[in-house]
């Protein structure tokens, strides 16, 4: 009867001290080690302890930290809902599935976290409208954004960004290939400083196809249209005239897809900071 006794007193004591040696590893960000130890305690204990533990949080935290979004998760999804730690593997769930694009699912649990407190509810709807910025979506980002909420510290700069960040998307996308490409064909180099604003390259565009139509048409008044003069010049301010047009054009879709980029991720790292400074 001793024995039987004693029994769930040393269980208990080892589950403490499985259970403080986990956040040992995981507060040195020994997070490799963390998840080796996570697996061998859902192996070594029954699923009623694993809840008690928070394993699948855990694990999934672990994950997290390594930047191993399938796998975090994956984790994050075996939580329970009775967990203290629900709302929180919601809302980095819905961040990793931000940065692998997959915004519709990221949406949905945003959406699903059960905003009872005004805390919540500001980081949660800040959340959602970075996903509208990530999906260019701006008039659902404006409705959103008259709902920020100036009351918490660790909100406000990133929200400020957000609102610049919806500016210069919108200027971004007044730009137009098309009128890129007519510039260049009205004025060769026209299209160049349109796009980026490049003074230099568009003056230099100009005076290359001046010079080549100028000895395209000096060979043509002199030597007539069968002149070697007219022919070779005429060859290569046609080659550089069109090149000049299609390459306004596609430069523009290429710094488009270089500005998408670069603040998608500077979108993303703005909608992980709150969470990081709030739940840490």
């Amino acid at each position: 009867m001793l024995f039987v006794a004693i029994m769930p007193k040393i269980a208990c004591s080892q589950i403490k001290k499985d259970s403080l040696f986990l956040q040992y590893l995981l507060a040195k960000d020994e997070h490799r080690d963390a998840i080796t130890l996570i697996s061998q305690l859902q192996n070594r204990y029954p699923d009623a302890t694993q809840q008690r533990f928070e394993l699948p949080y855990w694990k999934g935290l672990a994950f997290y930290s390594l930047k191993k979004l399938d796998s975090c998760t994956f984790y994050f999804s075996k939580v329970n809902p009775s967990s203290q730690y629900f709302k929180k593997s919601l809302f980095l769930s819905g961040i990793s599935y931000s940065y692998l694009r997959n915004i519709n699912q990221a949406q949905k649990l945003f959406l699903a976290v059960d905003a009872k407190d005004s805390l919540t509810t500001a980081i949660r709807t800040f959340e959602l409208a970075g996903l509208n910025l990530l999906n260019r979506n701006l008039s659902v980002f404006d409705s959103l954004k008259n709902h920020f909420s100036e009351e918490y510290y660790p909100l406000q700069k990133q929200q400020s960004n957000f609102k610049d960040y919806r500016e210069i998307i919108q200027k971004q996308q007044r730009k137009s290939p098309l009128k890129a490409a007519l510039l260049s064909a009205i004025i060769p180099g026209a299209g160049k400083i349109y796009v980026g604003g490049q003074l230099g390259q568009g003056v230099s565009t100009f005076i290359q196809n001046a010079i080549l139509g100028m000895q395209a048409y000096e060979g043509l008044r002199k030597d007539g249209v069968s002149s070697p003069r007219f022919i070779i010049y005429g060859g290569l301010f046609s080659l550089f005239y069109i090149g000049n047009i299609w390459g306004s054009a596609l430069s523009l879709k290429i710094k488009r897809q270089e500005f998408n980029d670069k603040i998608d991720e500077q979108i993303l790292f703005d909608m992980h900071i709150p969470l990081r400074t709030i739940f840490n």
